[in-house]
């Protein structure tokens, strides 16, 4: 779980080149004057700007400390971002929050992005300032394709997520959960189109999947409108608002630890941006 000045860091050692994965500290005792150096080399400002910067340390000294100042501004406005006025839980750690605007805003399992989210499925990329979702195509394993996921890392009971999504093009998007089991397996999810909104509880995973629909209303989406969400899982309780919309849903399997948390695209267009995941508790 990645938040606050870390993402910072992660984020500007990318920035000056510096090899390091999500958290990690660069080697260098600060963010580092040689790794910024090489930037400004690959960057190319001009003949004089770096053999002057090596002459005079203490420019680049400011350079770098002014970025510091930067990053830590950003820092504490992540970590007094305000929550969403849940209705369920009393929102508490924010584990994550992500305006996919960057390049490095979603990674892959094996290296996940600057703030943790990472494509399970198909194709994500960052397209007009937001994550543009593309499913996977037909294949000899998945003969039917499947839609595009992004996932969270988590290990929590409670919790609330919100942003926003764009329909687009895309026929089916939601916002999911797995357990904490190896492999983790489908636990609940909220499901929307362009004609319905609803909550399933699930069990299983590929082939063994099943699920159930708890509750389903049927309200027209605008596809090329941004909506805004927010889920909340409290114990047996699911609660969705979806633009104006609101549903809930109760079963026992919504109580079970979750392990991973984020959101599908079925087909291709549809968007999400400004999602922030919290740890919660019960109101």
């Amino acid at each position: 779980m990645v938040h606050g000045n870390f993402l910072i860091r992660n984020r500007f050692n990318k920035m000056i080149g510096c090899n390091q994965g999500v958290g990690e500290r660069c080697q260098e005792e600060s963010p580092s004057y040689w790794c910024f150096l090489s930037m400004l080399k690959r960057i190319s400002l001009n003949n004089f700007a770096v053999p002057t910067l090596r002459k005079y340390p203490s420019i680049m000294k400011r350079i770098v400390l002014s970025l510091l100042f930067f990053g830590f501004i950003q820092s504490v406005f992540a970590d007094t971002l305000t929550p969403p006025a849940a209705k369920l839980v009393k929102p508490g750690k924010l584990i994550a929050t992500e305006k996919f605007d960057q390049e490095d805003s979603i990674g892959t399992q094996k290296k996940r992005g600057a703030t943790g989210w990472a494509t399970v499925l198909g194709d994500w990329k960052i397209i007009d300032g937001a994550a543009y979702g593309m499913s996977e195509p037909p294949s000899e394993k998945r003969p039917k394709g499947h839609a595009a996921g992004c996932d969270q890392l988590v290990d929590l009971n409670d919790f609330v997520i919100s942003g926003e999504f764009k329909l687009g093009d895309s026929h089916q998007v939601g916002v999911i959960t797995r357990d904490a089991n190896q492999p983790p397996l489908h636990l609940g999810r909220v499901l929307i189109t362009k004609k319905s909104i609803w909550i399933q509880k699930m069990t299983g995973i590929a082939k063994e999947t099943r699920s159930e629909v708890l509750t389903k209303i049927d309200v027209p989406i605008d596809t090329n409108t941004w909506h805004k969400f927010v889920v909340e899982v409290q114990g047996v309780h699911f609660r969705a608002q979806i633009a104006d919309h609101v549903l809930q849903a109760k079963h026992p399997r919504f109580a079970d630890r979750k392990g991973r948390i984020g959101f599908i695209a079925a087909g291709e267009g549809a968007q999400f941006r400004n999602v922030s995941l919290w740890e919660a508790t019960k109101k």
